[in-house]
């Protein structure tokens, strides 16, 4: 057995176990974990974690000994190396970290245990276990961890700052409610000038551009887009916030800043229950108010749309330009994850409409239509992914090609066509997996899975139902 320095105590259920420390690199309370859809029931999903899309297994689970609850406080996510990769397993409790005496060790000689040996500490009996003997590379078949790379530096800095259990936001006040920014978004505070060059045409919240070293931003009324009566521009208080996203830039103009301080990242409370362009992601309580912490991928969205008005053939001229590629992705929602496909696949996506059922198929092939004549099969892609389905107003139908066959895939509900730049998407080691790549946005905020669709359904498959 190889020489153990530290043991990193952990607990599953009312059982103690232990992992030599070398194995192991961080411990993270749980983070958001995306659902990796038809993969084995031990691999929980994924997480962006330091740049890295990084699988997540239950540690219980694997053992056979139940699941961990992660929504209990004392939960945690440890990551350990497997096979020269990162891993992160999910834990019950991390208890401590001590130093390995050899007289409180004893080694079982059996190759088939997960067990190591037995460890005693303070009366406490801990099982040692070797992550290699434990997991396998079938785990984690329908996923293999991709790095993404070159991160922009405002995720950098977020995830240096997670580490803090600590974010920064400026504060500031609108019409006796409490809002609050991510300081990453900020790129300075002015006050507002004597002159600001109004747009013909424009958004009502657009008051118009003010010219800033030489450079025109334009400038909106927080009021005005969140539903208030606008901001009074001769009140001393009234301040012009910059706001950038990589080298583009719009101004928001408020009517009084409170502060900049850190907040501890557990007395934030989420509000991404719903997917889509939410204009407040979640609420901070201090001792005597409430604040509104405005969503950075609104806060993005805005930026890019009236940062700088250019044409989509421009914007992947500029990019081609200075050596950056794009994809274009057709964004959809299953239950509260979010999934793409190429959008060279997509030829249309439509409005619900009633299904023909087909007799003696599979249960995931909700039947057929008749779209201008054409008959295509239509897959019930949440069933197939095994989520459930709820037919709404909002639900849509992607009618995409595989090869040259038609075959419409029904969602929940179609949320972006979007470009992506190459350095936020991690493609997938394995060419036959349902993954294709993983979109990590907003700092792993956001992350999308791309799917294969020949993976999905084959085209053998397609005729065959086309023949009944």
């Amino acid at each position: 057995m190889k020489t153990i320095d530290t043991i990193l105590q952990i607990k599953l259920g009312d059982e103690f176990f232990g992992i030599d420390s070398d194995n192991s690199n961080q411990i993270l309370r749980v983070p958001v974990i995306t659902s990796i859809p038809l993969a084995n029931r031990w691999l929980k999903g994924i997480i962006v974690l330091n740049g890295k899309i990084v699988p997540v297994l239950d540690l219980k689970d694997v053992l056979g000994i139940g699941s961990v609850d992660v929504s209990k406080q004392e939960s945690r996510v440890v990551t350990i190396n497997f096979n020269g990769d990162e891993v992160a397993i999910l834990v019950d409790e991390v208890i401590d970290a001590f130093a390995f005496e050899e007289s409180n060790f004893e080694e079982m000689i059996s190759e088939d245990s997960f067990t190591i040996g037995f460890y005693k500490q303070n009366d406490v009996l801990i099982q040692l276990i070797e992550p290699k003997n434990v997991i396998n590379d079938e785990m984690i078949e329908n996923f293999s961890p991709v790095e993404v790379e070159r991160l922009c530096d405002e995720e950098k800095d977020a995830e240096n700052r997670a580490d803090t259990d600590t974010k920064r936001y400026l504060f500031f006040k609108s019409k006796d409610e409490f809002f609050a920014v991510d300081i990453e978004l900020v790129a300075e505070l002015i006050f507002v000038p004597n002159e600001i060059t109004p747009i013909v045409g424009g958004d009502r919240s657009n008051l118009g551009a003010i010219t800033l070293r030489e450079e025109v931003i334009d400038v909106f009324d927080f009021n005005l887009l969140f539903g208030f009566e606008n901001v009074d521009l001769k009140n001393d208080n009234s301040r012009i916030l910059i706001l950038k996203d990589e080298n583009k830039k719009i101004a928001l103009c408020i009517e009084y800043v409170e502060e900049i301080k850190d907040i501890l990242v557990n007395d934030i409370e989420s509000l991404s229950n719903s997917i889509g362009e939410e204009k407040i992601e979640s609420l901070y309580k201090d001792n005597k108010n409430i604040v509104s912490i405005v969503s950075n991928l609104y806060l993005r969205n805005l930026i890019d749309k009236f940062c700088v008005a250019i044409t989509k053939e421009n914007k992947i001229q500029k990019e081609e330009k200075e050596g950056g590629n794009m994809r274009e992705l057709v964004v959809f929602a299953i239950d509260k994850e979010e999934f793409a496909f190429d959008i060279e696949s997509v030829q249309e996506i439509i409005s619900y409409q009633e299904v023909t059922s087909l007799p003696d198929s599979d249960e995931y092939i909700e039947g057929v239509i008749n779209l201008r004549g054409v008959i295509i099969p239509v897959v019930n892609l949440p069933k197939k992914l095994d989520f459930n389905l709820k037919i709404e107003d909002k639900s849509k139908i992607a009618v995409c090609m595989i090869e040259k066959e038609k075959v419409g895939f029904l969602v929940d509900d179609v949320n972006d066509i979007m470009f992506i730049e190459d350095k936020f998407v991690a493609l997938s080691k394995k060419s036959d997996s349902l993954v294709k790549s993983t979109i990590s946005l907003d700092g792993g905020k956001r992350v999308i899975l791309e799917l294969r669709l020949e993976k999905i359904i084959s085209v053998e498959d397609l005729l065959s139902i086309k023949e009944q």
